[in-house]
């Protein structure tokens, strides 16, 4: 017995002890109701102070038709993804920093680059469209399907004409299987503004040439905004810039200079109707330039402006690097500071939720040149408690819960009020940027405002429109305090201390299942190193009869696009096509 007793708190403490540190390279998007999560790695906190990572396979999600709070041990479900089928073509993979869109019905997931620690090759370039009413993984049906897969781009849709955007990016040899074992390899930027038809399932392309001196952009901040113009607006600042075929195998720590740093002063507008690019000056509170943050768009109840917040990021250096909110109001383009605060974050992805709730999902704080990878003091907890931030955009605060039955629409804050005029509901009276609109074209394109309808979704032939699936909430047992007293309070003791053990065996027998079968409702990176599909050694044994893993140097340099292999991607030909468009200063 004693025996048991000292191997069951032995398990106890192994079980309880490990904890999840941060969140990194993932992807976020919003449907009916659900928070849904794809890609990156977890990095988790073990008892010896270690922090490995792993790559997650599954799509995690979170209820957002119920309140919770952002540190419920019961806050994510999952969607398993098939990892069996006899083609792996037809294999969903699990990549970082890929981008996901939603159309009500269907998700899409494009772009990204495999993790050193996903233990399988390159996946071949596909765009992934999953039915969630079907539970319906497919590749299939997209055509004008990208020439490479790409990441750190600018991903943002509009929910009016069903469209998703993927501004800029770079290339990374661990996303593409025609590079990834050509010799000397590297990371290289790509340019243009691709564009998915989430009805048709169609791409097209955009140029961005008169975007800015090289047209590229990587790890920027992009905003839409539905009701300016015809097809509306992006909005475009911050992040990095670089000629067509540099080599990006370097730290973001060694951004110093002006000439690679997209400007938070001046700022791109694209017109997407017209497929036309502007810039313009901005004023008032601008931010340090930064890259690898996020924004979200919240447009005032009558439209005469639109707020975009502006969350984290990393500077050139650590120490100008800043955990501020910051709002870019438009038409007037003047930079606000709504709240101040030091503890930085960075690789984070940002939602809309309710009108008025910004969601932070995953990220980092950055260390020095340490940028990927964290420090046990650094771990998430408190404001970001399971990678899950909760910022009011009314209140401007940081708020722990999440509160499902505010049904209450935007409203905007004083402290925009008081630069740009007018009330909560609207009615600003600034409405020029302080030296006036760089072009008459783009001025007149601001008083072209309304709402307009939300287009209809194609219906799927396998499918039908379904909110998304539901949480199951685990079930509480409280004993009361009443019971306990006296003469007794040391068996009751005794009987809580075994009873603690036995759930410890519980759990450690619950977790040897699961090894053996595939999760559907729990984290993937729960498992044990045994499960090869998750963590397969780089070289697989021979007997695996597995695809091989491409090496091409044991030497790994920190690029742009997180861990990348040194490689010499092939000329310029390579490169996305660009369709011709017109610009105006």
């Amino acid at each position: 017995m004693a025996h048991l007793v000292v191997w069951l708190s032995l398990c106890a403490s192994l079980v309880l002890a490990n904890s999840n540190c941060t969140r990194l390279f993932n992807s976020a998007v919003i449907n009916n109701q659900t928070l849904y999560i794809d890609g990156g790695d977890m990095h988790t906190l073990l008892p010896n102070g270690s922090i490995p990572k792993s790559a997650i396979r599954d799509l995690q999600t979170v209820d957002l038709s119920r309140s919770w709070q952002n540190s419920d041990d019961d806050l994510f479900t999952y969607i398993r993804k098939p990892h069996d089928n006899s083609d792996t073509d037809d294999n969903p993979p699990w990549l970082n920093e890929g981008a996901a869109w939603s159309n009500g019905q269907d998700l899409f997931f494009y772009g990204g680059y495999l993790s050193e620690k996903a233990g399988i090759s390159v996946p071949p370039l596909a765009t992934w469209r999953y039915d969630i009413a079907a539970k319906n993984w497919t590749r299939r049906g997209f055509w004008g399907t990208p020439l490479v897969r790409l990441c750190q781009g600018g991903a943002v849709q509009s929910s009016v004409d069903q469209m998703a955007y993927y501004l800029g990016g770079s290339l990374n040899p661990a996303g593409n299987p025609t590079f990834i074992n050509t010799p000397g390899a590297d990371v290289y930027m790509d340019p243009g503004l691709i564009a998915l038809d989430m009805n048709t399932l169609e791409w097209t392309n955009a140029s961005t040439a008169d975007m800015n001196t090289w047209g590229t952009i990587g790890d920027g901040y992009v905003g839409l905004i539905d009701s300016v113009g015809k097809r509306g607006l992006l909005v475009a600042f911050g992040g990095y810039t670089y000629p067509v075929g540099q080599k990006l195998s370097f730290l973001a720590a060694r951004q110093t200079k002006e000439t690679n740093q997209n400007s938070m002063e001046t700022v791109r507008v694209y017109d997407i109707d017209k497929q036309r690019w502007y810039d313009q000056q901005t004023s008032g509170d601008i931010p340090h330039w930064r890259m690898a943050g996020c924004a979200v768009v919240a447009p005032a109840p009558d439209l005469s402006s639109y707020s975009i917040y502006v969350f984290g990021g990393m500077a050139a250096k650590t120490k100008d690097s800043d955990g501020n909110v910051y709002v870019l109001s438009v038409p007037s383009f003047r930079w606000i500071k709504v709240y101040d605060d030091h503890v930085l974050r960075y690789k984070h992805k940002c939602v809309l939720a309710q009108k008025h709730t910004m969601l932070a999902v995953g990220g980092i704080i950055p260390v020095d040149d340490m940028e990927y990878y964290p420090q046990s003091r650094n771990c998430d907890s408190s404001t970001f408690a399971n990678g899950i931030g909760i910022f009011d955009l009314r209140k401007l605060s940081w708020m722990s819960n999440y509160n499902a039955d505010d049904h209450g629409e935007y409203t905007i804050p004083s402290k925009i009020v008081d630069v740009i005029g007018g009330s909560e509901t609207g009615g600003a009276t600034l409405s020029k940027p302080q030296h006036g609109f760089n072009s008459s074209d783009l001025e007149n394109l601001f008083k072209q405002r309304s709402v307009r309808p939300t287009a209809s979704v194609v219906a799927n032939p396998t499918g039908s429109p379904s909110s998304s699936p539901k949480p199951t909430a685990g079930t509480g047992h409280t004993l009361s305090g009443g019971t306990i007293a006296g003469a007794v309070v040391g068996a009751v003791a005794g009987v809580a201390l075994l009873a603690g053990l036995v759930m410890a065996w519980v759990i450690v027998q619950r977790r040897r299942k699961e090894q053996k079968a595939a999760l559907q409702d729990g984290p993937p990176w729960a498992k044990g190193a045994s499960d090869t599909w998750m963590f397969a050694p780089r070289r697989p044994p021979e007997e695996l009869d597995a695809a091989p893993v491409y090496e091409l140097s044991h030497e790994r340099q920190e690029t742009w696009c997180g861990a990348a292999f040194r490689a010499e991607m092939p000329t310029e030909a390579n490169q996305t096509p660009e369709m011709p468009a017109s610009r105006d200063r």
